[in-house]
């Protein structure tokens, strides 16, 4: 039995991952621009077939094609920030609008580029195995929840202690007063939504090797990453970190019991039990004048 557990603790963890990545990409722009991107995880989608393509095509080596693909995303998230986000400024309803029509948009450029059909993409990762008592995980299963912490403690450190990380954190609180002070908004915009496509970027490109590389790989994900913000607290990356990962162990350990088709419905009915309990989430504050 300690053992079922420890596998599904560690298969939780390598999903909550994944969760993780989506979640702070989205809350990065949501607290810079206020910007709920449903398109986002279409974004995740494509940087999964961008390493696919980079790796197959191009380098044969894995690392550099996360990276490539971690830099072209970067540059389609600045001309989807400049082309589509930014005219709608402070007009939340067509923002959402015009995520779900880039959603159509994406996944059917990605069909119309690579097919319908599943890619699987094999990496040395998946076929190296690290024993752990009696069990064996691949290298890049473990591996994903090491880049996961890796990269939130990286992005932590850059929004703390460095001067553009200070900027952006700035800007989430109030655009105006960042002007005031001289704040580039209008590049700390830009460059939060690059730092966000650069995380779905990586997310895809983890979890496209494990799995497979097919056009609605992004769909769990996006709604998970949406879950996790909530339960964690609406613009808090700290939340975003925690909440995605309770997402993925509680799915996972909770198949140990349950059927694997109710591990969707066990995560969500612990996310609604903690909003009913903290309706701001784990990590977020209460309004002033709120219920």
């Amino acid at each position: 039995m300690s053992e079922i557990l420890l596998e599904q603790l560690i298969n939780g963890l390598m999903m909550g991952a994944i969760y993780v990545l989506v979640a702070l990409g989205m809350v990065l722009i949501y607290g810079v621009m206020h910007v709920v991107n449903f398109a986002h995880g279409v974004l995740f989608t494509i940087g999964g077939y961008l390493g696919h393509f980079f790796y197959t095509r191009l380098t044969d080596s894995y690392p550099a094609s996360v990276l490539l693909s971690m830099l072209t995303l970067a540059a389609i998230g600045i001309a989807l920030e400049r082309a589509v986000f930014r005219p709608l400024t402070g007009n939340l309803r067509n923002q959402v609008i015009a995520s779900l029509g880039l959603i159509l948009a994406l996944e059917n450029l990605v069909i119309a580029l690579w097919g319908p059909n599943a890619l699987q993409w094999r990496v040395p990762g998946t076929e190296q195995l690290i024993q752990i008592g009696e069990l064996r995980f691949s290298v890049l299963h473990l591996g994903s929840i090491a880049i996961t912490l890796t990269m939130v403690a990286t992005l932590g450190l850059f929004l703390k202690y460095t001067r553009f990380g200070t900027a952006i954190r700035a800007t989430s609180q109030s655009q105006e007063a960042a002007r005031v002070v001289g704040i580039p908004v209008a590049r700390v915009q830009w460059s939060s939504f690059a730092i966000g496509c650069m995380l779905a970027a990586l997310g895809g490109c983890l979890i496209g090797p494990l799995f497979l590389v097919f056009p609605q790989m992004g769909d769990v994900p996006l709604v998970k990453g949406l879950a996790g913000i909530l339960l964690g607290g609406m613009g808090s990356v700290p939340g975003a970190v925690a909440g995605g990962l309770i997402l993925g162990v509680t799915e996972s350990i909770s198949s140990i019991w349950l059927p694997t088709d109710y591990r969707d419905s066990i995560a969500f009915l612990v996310m609604i039990g903690i909003l009913l309990l903290r309706p701001q989430g784990l990590f977020g504050f209460r309004l002033r004048g709120e219920a």
